[in-house]
């Protein structure tokens, strides 16, 4: 449901967008769906292996699965970025579409009354052009709590299974987990 409402709510804002900009937004919606399900999926997939006792012998597919979590979560990051970009994008829209509403309503003001329908008519169009962009905004809000929320759990889950491969891959898994605490160290200094 989230998404269909999010689809027609990008159609109806479509309209008024540029080609670059559809495209944007076309290209952001179509990455955000594939993104959601990866990160249910590697979610999924830690939970499993942990539950999976055959499966927690074997090293490599553990540590091969907490990278593929840790590239996820980066491009959850990516993701975020290119909404930031959306946003910034939808706001300077609204903002041109107030200055705009603005002029229109100058020029009704000064124009003779058979040029006041076309103009409000004109007005018109840009209130609802206005208004579809903060609806717009607002949905963008909500998908950016949804997206935080991902990437707070899918942090907590490779963070978690990071300690599991510590504690439950015998030396393997320790010496693995303390290679990695010493260059996130060597990172950070």
């Amino acid at each position: 449901m989230y998404w269909v409402i999010g689809a027609v709510a990008v159609a109806g804002v479509v309209a008024w967008l540029n080609s670059e900009e559809q495209a944007a937004c076309t290209n952001y919606h179509a990455s955000s769906r594939r993104l959601s399900t990866e990160t249910s999926q590697r979610q999924q997939q830690i939970a499993e292996r942990r539950a999976n006792y055959e499966k927690n012998q074997n090293f490599y597919e553990h540590i091969e699965l907490h990278h593929a979590s840790h590239l996820t979560a980066d491009a959850l990051y990516k993701e975020l970025e290119s909404h930031k970009k959306i946003v910034a994008m939808l706001r300077e829209k609204q903002q041109s579409f107030g200055q705009c509403i603005g002029e229109l309503k100058q020029q009704r003001d000064a124009a003779k009354s058979d040029q006041k329908q076309f103009i409000k008519e004109q007005l018109k169009q840009m209130r609802e052009q206005l208004n579809e962009a903060k609806e717009y905004l607002v949905m963008l809000s909500e998908e950016k709590e949804h997206k935080l929320t991902q990437i707070r759990q899918i942090n907590n889950a490779t963070r978690e299974y990071k300690l599991y491969i510590r504690d439950y891959c015998g030396e393997k898994g320790r010496d693995w987990y303390e290679r990695s605490a010493e260059r996130a160290r060597l990172r950070a200094s």
